[in-house]
C-alpha cells in the first residue's frame, strides 16, 4: 500500500501511500543505509501516523546528524508518541513540516517529550471541509521543546487543552489563523523559554498579559483589531527590543504603556488611528507615550495615522530612522528635531508640510530625506538680517544647508506647489547621489540657478555620479538650453525619464547622460534618431535666442561697463547717424550679451561708445570702419562657446582702445588737411585781390 523510492544519492526518500489506511506501517529494516548523516523524507497522501509508522527506524539509520520529515496532503490523525523512537538522538535537529493536512486531529502527547528544531503546520483544511473552526490541541505538545513552531494560513483556529500544558517553545508564530482566544496559549507557554511571539494577522482585540516572559525580545501583533494600549502592559520585558503594533485600530496609548521597556529599539505603529503623540494627564500635564523611550528608541515607524503634532520626536536622542509619512504634519520648526542628533533617515512624505525652518535638520546627520507629496513652495527662506553697521539686508538660506555634508538621497517628488527650484542649493550637497523631482509641475523657475551670499560656483563640485529622476515631466527643446549649464556642473549625471517621453532635442542632446536603465522608445528607432540629428543640428544657436532664467552669481560675471544685466539673450547692435552741411554724428550702442559655457554663463555688456565729429562726408568712412570693427568684437564676445570670456575680454579691451586711438588720429589728419586747404584758398583769394588793390 506504500511505495518508497530514493534519489540517486539515497539521502532523499519519497514515500507515497496509495490506499488510505488507519494502520500506516513501514518496515524500515528493508532499507539499506549508506551511512548518510542527513536524510529527507517526503510522505505524500499519508492519512494516519501511528507508533508503527517508524518501527526499526533507529536501527536502519543509526548515525543521523539531521533529519527532515515533510508530510504533504491527507493527514487526518496523529496518534500518541509517534516520534518516540527518535529519543536515541536527543541532540539531533529534527524538522517536521505539514503541508495542507486534512482533519489533523492530534492526540494528547502526540509529539512526546522531545526536542525539535522546527515544526511548521501550514494551511489546515479542516475549516474548508467541515465549515467549523479547527480546534488545535495544545496538549499534543506537552513538555515538548521546540525552538520554532509556526501555525499559519488556517481560516479559523481555536485553542483547546484537556488540562494545563507546559509548552517549552522559544519562537512562536500563529499567523493568519483568525485566532481570538490567545490567553490559553499565553498560560501554557513556559516563562523561561519564550523569546519571540508572533500573533500577526489574527482577530485579537486586546493584548494579553505578558509580564512573566522576562526573556522576550520580540513581539509582533500587527494586523489585528487592538484599539488601546494600556498602562504597564509590557512590564518586566526589559529585554524586549522590537515591538510591532502596526495595522491595528489603536486610538489611545497610555503614557505608561512602555514605561519599563529599557532596551526597546524598534517600535512600529503604522496604520492606526492615532491623532496625537501627546496626552494630557489627570494632573493637567502634557506628556507622551514616547517619553520612556527617549534614550533607547532607534527606529520609529508611525506612518498612516492622523498625527498633526511633532514635538515628542525632538527628545528621541538615539533615533536613527523615522518614518512618519501619510499624516497631517503642517510645518517643521527650529526645535522639531532638537535632540535627535543621530537621525539618519526620515520619511515625511504625503503630509501637509508647507514650511520648514532653515535650522530644522541642523542638529542631525541625515542621509536620506523624503519630502515627496507635500505643499512646500520653495527650498529657500529669505529673511532680513542686520550687519555690523545695523544696516538691514536680505539673507537667503535653505533647510538643506545644515545637512549639506551628509545628505545622500533626497526626494521631492510630486511636490506640486514647488514652483521654484534653485539648483544652486543642490550643488552645496556634497554627497548627494540621488535626487527625485518626479511629478513636479515645470514652471519658468524650474531651471533657476542663482548663487546666494556671493558663494562661488564650483564646476567640478560633484565628481561622482548623481541620479536625477525626472519622471512624469514633459521637457521641450528650450529645456535643453536652460538645463545645459546645470548638467555641466553636475558633470556625472544620470537622468531618469519616462520611457515614452516625446522625441525632441532635450532627449537627443542629453542622450549620453540618460541612464542605461531607461530604454527610451524614441531613441530605439534609427529613423527617429536620424530625424532628431537633423532637427537638433543648430540647437546651440537656437539656445542663444532663448530667454534663459538661469542666472549666474555676481562673482562669475564680468562687464565692460558700469551696468550689467543678469538676463541672457541674443546680442543686439544698433547705430544711428545724423548729418548736416557742417556736422555729422554717429553713435554706437550694444545691449548686454551673454552665452553659455560648459561651466559658467558669462554676461558681457558692451559700453555705449559715442563719437561726434565736425567733418565732411569724406570722414564718414573712418567712422564706418570703427562701427564695423566694433561689431566684430561684439560678436566675438557673444559667441563664447568655450566659456573663455576672460581671454575674449583681455583681447577686446586693448583692440577697442587701439581702434579708438587710430580713429582719433584719422580725425585729426582729416581736420589738418581741411585747415591746409582753407589756408590755400585764402592765399589764392589774396592773390586776386592784391592786383586790384595796387590798381
Amino acid at each position: 500500500m506504500i511505495t518508497c523510492h530514493c534519489a540517486d544519492d539515497k539521502s532523499l526518500v519519497t514515500c507515497i501511500e496509495n490506499v488510505p489506511s488507519a494502520e500506516t506501517f513501514i518496515n524500515w529494516s528493508t532499507f539499506s543505509s549508506d551511512e548518510h548523516q542527513h536524510y529527507s523524507f517526503n510522505f505524500l497522501n499519508f492519512t494516519t501516523l501511528t507508533s508503527y509508522t517508524f518501527t526499526n527506524f533507529s536501527l536502519t539509520f543509526p548515525l543521523l546528524r539531521k533529519l527532515e520529515f515533510n508530510f504533504t496532503n491527507g493527514i487526518d490523525n496523529i496518534a500518541e508518541n509517534i516520534f518516540g523512537s527518535f529519543n536515541y538522538v536527543s541532540d539531533m535537529p529534527i524538522y517536521i513540516r505539514f503541508e495542507s493536512p486534512r482533519n489533523f486531529q492530534l492526540a494528547d502527547y502526540a509529539f512526546t517529550q522531545m526536542k525539535y528544531l522546527e515544526i511548521t503546520i501550514d494551511n489546515i483544511q479542516y475549516n474548508n471541509i467541515h465549515n467549523l473552526p479547527y480546534q488545535f490541541n495544545l496538549k499534543a505538545f506537552d513538555n515538548t521543546h521546540i525552538f520554532q513552531i509556526s501555525i499559519r494560513n488556517s481560516k479559523e483556529v481555536q485553542l483547546i487543552s484537556n488540562q494545563s500544558s507546559n509548552l517549552k517553545w522559544e519562537e512562536v508564530q500563529f499567523n493568519n489563523c483568525s485566532l481570538t482566544n490567545v490567553d490559553l496559549l499565553i498560560e501554557s507557554l513556559s516563562s523561561e523559554s519564550l523569546i519571540k511571539l508572533d500573533l500577526s494577522f489574527n482577530k485579537l482585540i486586546h493584548i494579553p498579559s505578558l509580564v512573566k516572559f522576562i526573556k522576550m525580545t520580540s513581539i509582533d501583533l500587527h494586523d489585528n483589531s487592538i484599539e488601546e494600549i494600556k498602562s504597564h502592559i509590557f512590564s518586566n520585558l526589559t529585554n524586549l527590543y522590537e515591538l510591532d503594533l502596526s495595522s491595528n485600530q489603536i486610538k489611545h496609548i497610555s503614557p505608561d504603556a512602555f514605561i519599563e521597556l529599557k532596551n526597546l529599539t524598534l517600535l512600529l505603529l503604522n496604520h492606526n488611528h492615532l491623532t496625537s503623540l501627546e496626552t494630557v494627564t489627570i494632573h493637567n500635564e502634557v506628556t507622551s507615550f514616547l517619553f520612556p523611550l527617549n534614550e533607547t528608541l532607534r527606529s520609529l515607524m508611525i506612518s498612516n495615522n492622523l498625527l498633526h503634532d511633532f514635538n515628542p520626536i525632538q527628545n528621541l536622542s538615539n533615533l536613527e530612522v523615522l518614518t512618519m509619512c501619510c499624516n497631517q504634519i503642517k510645518k517643521l520648526d527650529e526645535n522639531s528635531l532638537k535632540n535627535a542628533h543621530k537621525l539618519q533617515t526620515i520619511d515625511l512624505s504625503h503630509n501637509h508640510i508647507e514650511s520648514i525652518h532653515p535650522l530644522t535638520f541642523n542638529r542631525t546627520i541625515l542621509q536620506n530625506l523624503d519630502l515627496s507629496s507635500n505643499f512646500i513652495s520653495s527650498l529657500e527662506t529669505t529673511k532680513i538680517v542686520y550687519d555690523e553697521h545695523f544696516q538691514p539686508k536680505n539673507r537667503t538660506t535653505s533647510f538643506l544647508d545644515g545637512i549639506a555634508s551628509t545628505l545622500v538621497k533626497l526626494s521631492l517628488a510630486n511636490s506640486t506647489n514647488l514652483v521654484e527650484i534653485n539648483w544652486f542649493v543642490f550643488t552645496k550637497l556634497e554627497k548627494l547621489s540621488s535626487l527625485d523631482l518626479s511629478g513636479i509641475i515645470k514652471t519658468d523657475r524650474f531651471w533657476l540657478f542663482e548663487s546666494r551670499d556671493d558663494t562661488p560656483i564650483q564646476s567640478n563640485h560633484h565628481s561622482y555620479k548623481i541620479d536625477i529622476i525626472l519622471n512624469h515631466i514633459q521637457f521641450k527643446d528650450d529645456d535643453y538650453c536652460l538645463s545645459k549649464p546645470i548638467f555641466q556642473i553636475f558633470n556625472q549625471t544620470a537622468l531618469f525619464l519616462d520611457q515614452n517621453h516625446p522625441c525632441n532635442c532635450f532627449i537627443f542632446m542629453l542622450k549620453n547622460i540618460i541612464s542605461t536603465q531607461v530604454h527610451l522608445i524614441c531613441l530605439s528607432n534609427d529613423s527617429s534618431t536620424v530625424d532628431l540629428a537633423q532637427q537638433c543640428m543648430n540647437i546651440d544657436s537656437h539656445c542663444l535666442s532663448v530667454g534663459n532664467t538661469t542666472t549666474i552669481p555676481p562673482t562669475q560675471s564680468t562687464s565692460l561697463s558700469s551696468t550689467s544685466s543678469p538676463t541672457t539673450g541674443l546680442s543686439s547692435l544698433s547705430s544711428s547717424s545724423t548729418s548736416s552741411p557742417t556736422t555729422e554724428s554717429s553713435s554706437l550702442s550694444s545691449s548686454s550679451l551673454s552665452t553659455s559655457s560648459p561651466t559658467t554663463i558669462s554676461t558681457i555688456p558692451i559700453s555705449t561708445i559715442s563719437i561726434t565729429m565736425k567733418t565732411e562726408q569724406s570722414s564718414t568712412s573712418s567712422l564706418t570702419t570703427l562701427i564695423t570693427t566694433t561689431k566684430i568684437l561684439t560678436t566675438l564676445g557673444a559667441v563664447n562657446d568655450n566659456g573663455k570670456w576672460k581671454t575674449t575680454l583681455a583681447i577686446m579691451i586693448p583692440l577697442t582702445v587701439i581702434i579708438i586711438v587710430l580713429s582719433l588720429v584719422g580725425v585729426y589728419i582729416v581736420k589738418r588737411q581741411k585747415k591746409n586747404k582753407l589756408k590755400e584758398s585764402i592765399e589764392m583769394d589774396g592773390a586776386f585781390v592784391n592786383p586790384f588793390a595796387k590798381k
